[in-house]
């Protein structure tokens, strides 16, 4: 499960209680103050109620335990080294993520986004850097701290497209499946479908057909600031 954490604390002995073992949490910055402003919170420190639901959920198990990071220049660029050192004394999973400039044309180049190498560099003459390796095949590069406990993992898909060898599907939160996050073509209502009582072997076909589409339904056209069949931002998708 992907979550903002914003509920986790109260939540997190349930999840993991109802079967929940592997749960993804957005944490751009270590800073309160930053971490409000990008999210755009107004009044309610998120950031302490983020913090606190991932330190339940470490506690209660949850493993592997992943902190999702995009990194934004002149935002939160310069915490690279503190968000990777997270991994030292912990076995949590960060993972840098390349900003996309999703709806945004304007932001797309290098001013829009840091390239994970960029990121390693740093990373690597601090403590050094050596390849990883975790459970799953998601688009993720993993590499480790010498010593560290966890590792760390950079997802690079405006600098180093990784559409061809993508493997995964998304169930978004208001129950549409889609082959790609960035793409809507090709989507099914799930939560509909199952509502009305559309016969199971129903669904598995439109399924395997849509697994059919996906080698064809990717972001490739990222370069363009938009994405065909695409209508809605980052934000509003839950990615």
């Amino acid at each position: 499960m992907t979550t903002n954490g914003f509920l986790l604390s109260p939540m997190a002995e349930s999840l993991y209680q109802a079967g929940l073992r592997r749960i993804n949490i957005s944490l751009d910055s270590l800073v309160p103050e930053i971490f409000n402003q990008i999210i755009g919170n107004r009044g309610r420190d998120r950031w302490r109620q983020v913090w606190d639901g991932i330190q339940s959920a470490y506690r209660v198990g949850f493993n592997p335990l992943k902190l999702n990071v995009v990194v934004i220049p002149g935002v939160n660029d310069d915490e690279i080294l503190d968000l990777a050192g997270l991994t030292i004394d912990r076995d949590w999973h960060v993972r840098f993520i390349e900003f996309m400039p999703i709806g945004n044309g304007e932001l797309f180049g290098d001013r829009g986004w840091v390239a994970s190498e960029k990121l390693r560099e740093e990373i690597r003459e601090r403590w050094g850097l050596a390849e990883s390796q975790v459970r799953g095949n998601g688009p993720a590069d993993i590499f480790q701290i010498p010593g560290a406990k966890g590792t760390l993992g950079f997802i690079s898909q405006m600098s180093e497209c990784f559409c061809d060898r993508c493997n995964r599907m998304r169930l978004s939160a208001d129950g549409w499946l889609r082959p790609c996050l960035l793409n809507e073509t090709g989507q099914i209502d799930l939560k509909t479908a199952l509502r009305e009582g559309v016969p199971v072997e129903d669904l598995q076909k439109q399924v395997r057909d849509l697994l059919g589409m996906k080698p064809e339904i990717n972001f490739k056209d990222r370069d363009t600031g938009s994405s065909q069949g695409y209508s809605r931002t980052m934000s509003q998708i839950g990615g």
